[in-house]
């Protein structure tokens, strides 16, 4: 499974835990520059994850869309591990739980 990290620019400790939670490859994407408006998913993606502190609003809000469209969950989180751990393990309990999708 993949998932990509959008925001911030040191986050070895956001890919370990995303690794940590059965995720084999970690993209990242800085978000400082227009053009990652444009960048398009990758369709093996099957989580985002949001350092909400480091991008911007439109950046945000069209990887929403882009997510929303392709069934991808999106979780938004501070640059703070402790904050992504329990957002990623309750995600998981609620996947476990029951099929319906389920949005942070």
């Amino acid at each position: 499974m993949q998932a990509l990290i959008v925001g911030g620019d040191r986050v070895e400790s956001i890919k370990r835990q995303v690794i940590a939670q059965g995720y084999n490859h970690v993209e990242h994407w800085s978000g400082r520059k227009k053009g990652f408006l444009n960048r398009s998913l990758s369709s093996r993606t099957r989580l985002i994850v949001l350092v909400c502190d480091y991008i911007n609003h439109s950046l945000a809000l069209k990887l929403k869309n882009k997510a929303q469209r392709q069934g991808i969950p999106v979780v938004y989180s501070r640059h703070c591990v402790h904050e992504l751990r329990d957002k990623l393990s309750n995600r998981q309990e609620i996947d476990d739980a029951c099929c319906c999708c389920y949005s942070f």
